[in-house]
């Protein structure tokens, strides 16, 4: 399946606008989790697996097997679009971070395992090293003391045994960890090797299905109409199975209305804005009248409040408990309307509404990005006609505050999946003024730019949500779309 055809599926399947209430930035809503993403794609996706089943349904104790950033990883996958918990867990554990325990683990292992291997700890969890440390990466630091413990202790062995010994630890450590069957399908999902892009013969995979044949979508690399439930998209995308209520409409499956495509209220499959007094609330919930609350309640800013307090809280805001002040981040408003928690790295300035505080640090998360299978001039990426090795630079100035940062490279793929973050604890004001990005391909003689631009930043991103830029293409680049976040540190 080539990058462009993902690429689609995803854009299809994300809505990600940001609408601002009463403040110059959307005030942050409670952090998503892997939990939530998890039950939400068991639900929405057709014909979930067992393991699918069994992992939203214990996701919560995925932490004592796996580490932090590889449920992150798979959070954002499940959030972008694609079906299957199995699925994104399988996809997440390239994004794994090494704990302290790993890197005891890397230090035990080149000290006692190989000592003649030049660069052993620092390359015992890299992507491309022939190093064993990959088989541990993905799992918790739990997991990792027990692995340093039962397999590096023997010098003459531990060498030639230890893939073999960490296999059984793995398996040992997390099914006395966790339920049994919860624990076979962690096993078997991470040992589940994608293929990287290679084909039977371990040449690069090609797709036939494009959109220079195909006006709807691809399955199997085939080309289907893409108007039915079971097979909707169009433009070359994957083809989605539409789920419960869904419906295939212009080559997407249309959800019902909820918090993933409506900012204000629900009634029934229509979202609206969520500040009318017979239709109040937010964040994709159901409508409520507010006059079942009280004959004097009505709505602001998507929340029923007294209308006594906003009567004569003529200077502040109403919660509550009253009317209150207005001037401070946790209740900030003014004329009488509902108080607002602006959140993390915001102010309430001197107009009583909540701004992005130019000073607060924010990091910038990229999760994936697509880019085409072929390069400018309609060739492939690499001289033996195998896919693109990306990595991403992430630039930001602001006068004479500059940074950079740059990701991991991704072998053979047109849908790097790197979930990282390189560019950690910059000023807001130097992200609005100035962030861009640059994806290149790793090459061993001279590295072939691919393509990039400017991200035009509003205040209402910084909420941590999963945002997309498509950057179009000019006289030397190709179109690349990047998946991303401004998250808090």
């Amino acid at each position: 399946m080539s990058g462009l055809t993902l690429a689609r599926a995803v854009a299809l399947a994300v809505a990600a606008t940001v609408v601002g209430v009463a403040c110059t930035s959307e005030p942050e809503r409670g952090a998503p989790s892997f939990c939530g993403a998890a039950r939400t794609a068991s639900t929405t996706c057709k014909e979930p697996t067992d393991c699918d089943r069994a992992l939203a349904t214990s996701c919560a104790s995925l932490d004592k097997a796996l580490s932090p950033a590889a449920l992150v990883a798979a959070q954002d996958c499940l959030e972008s679009g694609i079906c299957g918990v199995a699925n994104c867990l399988g996809r997440a554990q390239k994004a794994a971070a090494p704990s302290k325990a790993h890197r005891d683990l890397a230090e035990s292992y080149c000290t006692f395992c190989a000592p003649d291997v030049a660069g052993c700890t620092s390359a015992f969890y890299a992507k491309k090293s022939k190093l064993p440390g990959a088989l541990v990466l993905p799992y918790s630091a739990e997991v990792a003391a027990a692995v340093n413990e039962d397999c590096t202790g023997d010098r003459d062995t531990c060498r030639s045994g230890f893939a073999t010994c960490a296999t059984e630890t793995i398996a040992r450590v997390v099914n006395e960890t966790l339920d049994p069957e919860l624990a076979d399908c962690v096993v078997g999902v991470i040992r589940h090797d994608e293929g990287g892009g290679t084909g039977p013969g371990g040449g690069p995979q090609v797709a036939t299905c494009t959109p220079a044949n195909c006006a709807g979508c691809c399955r199997d690399d085939k080309c289907e109409e893409g108007t039915t439930e079971a097979s909707c998209g169009e433009g070359a995308s994957a083809c989605e199975t539409c789920s419960g209520a869904q419906r295939c409409t212009a080559g997407r499956c249309k959800e019902p209305c909820g918090p993933n495509n409506c900012q204000g209220c629900c009634d029934g499959d229509t979202c609206h804005p969520g500040n009318a007094n017979e239709r109040c609330g937010g964040e994709g919930g159901a409508c409520g009248a507010c006059t079942t609350e009280g004959a004097s309640f009505v709505c602001s800013n998507q929340t029923c409040i007294d209308g006594s307090c906003q009567a004569t809280c003529v200077n502040g805001c109403c919660s509550a408990t009253g009317c209150q002040p207005g001037n401070a981040a946790s209740a900030c408003g003014t004329g009488g309307e509902a108080c607002i928690d602006c959140g993390y790295g915001r102010t309430c300035g001197s107009s009583k509404s909540c701004a992005i505080d130019p000073n607060a640090l924010w990091d910038f998360y990229v999760s994936f990005a697509v880019v085409p299978d072929k390069n400018k001039s309609g060739g492939s990426w690499d001289i033996l006609g195998g896919a693109p090795d990306p990595y991403l630079i992430a630039y930001s100035s602001l006068g004479a505050s500059s940074h950079s940062g740059q990701t991991s490279v991704q072998t053979d793929t047109t849908v790097p999946f790197w979930a990282e973050v390189p560019l950690k604890g910059i000023k807001a004001a130097e992200l609005l003024n100035n962030l861009s990005f640059e994806i290149w391909d790793d090459d061993y003689d001279f590295d072939d730019f691919i393509g990039g631009c400017k991200i035009p930043l509003t205040p209402a991103v910084f909420d941590g949500s999963l945002q997309t830029h498509v950057c179009p293409a000019t006289a030397t680049t190709v179109s690349v779309e990047l998946w991303y976040r401004v998250r808090k540190p």
